[in-house]
């Protein structure tokens, strides 16, 4: 294992295929045509690294894949692709998008993410008393139908851990992107400009 990276393994990662529960999908629409996967942040347009240069972990691909703090949000079906990103050192990082059938179940999923990311420092707390959670509302950032950007730091086994973690939507697409590393701080300017790429980019 390399030194001063968390393992994959170590973020809350919890493939979910069920309905949504506010904001479904209707059941007229099981039939419809597959979306189009949206379009996926690169590599590069990730937060830059003092260390190293990111690569893919896994190139977009179809399938859920729950974000950190995002443990609490059930994922539709299909229409979900998610891809994942690293440096060899120091950090990684995460794109979920999902496609809705219309733009009002994409702002209801939306709002989903958004209380599941706001009830993490909570749960967390809960699994592990012992351990601070600290959380951070970072704001919004102006891209489409908009996006918000949220942080998250605690003691890890790793050392200390940063994460950043944003909801942004384009019309009937929502996505949800992340970061984390335990080197330095977390570079919050440079993530809200990763987030607008990622927004702007998903149509």
């Amino acid at each position: 294992m390399r030194r001063g990276r968390r393992p994959a393994g170590g973020i809350v990662v919890a493939a979910v295929a069920a309905a949504l529960v506010t904001g479904a999908v209707p059941a007229s629409a099981a039939g419809a045509a597959e979306a189009a996967m949206p379009g996926f942040l690169e590599p590069s347009d990730m937060p830059p690294d003092p260390f190293s240069a990111w690569y893919w972990s896994s190139g977009p691909s179809e399938g859920p894949y729950q974000a950190i703090c995002a443990e609490a949000l059930v994922l539709p079906e299909g229409d979900v692709w998610n891809a994942t990103y690293s440096t060899p050192e120091t950090a990684g990082g995460s794109q979920v998008s999902v496609v809705f059938p219309t733009e009002a179940a994409a702002a209801g999923f939306g709002a989903q993410a958004e209380a599941s990311i706001a009830g993490c420092e909570a749960r967390m707390e809960q699994e592990q008393p012992g351990r601070p959670v600290t959380f951070w509302d970072h704001g919004t950032v102006a891209a489409e139908e908009g996006a918000h950007v949220y942080g998250i730091g605690f003691q890890g086994g790793w050392g200390y851990q940063n994460q950043l973690v944003s909801v942004g939507r384009d019309g009937d697409t929502v996505t949800i992107v992340s970061w984390e590393s335990n080197w330095g701080d977390p570079p919050v300017a440079a993530f809200k400009e990763t987030t607008r790429v990622a927004v702007n980019k998903l149509r």
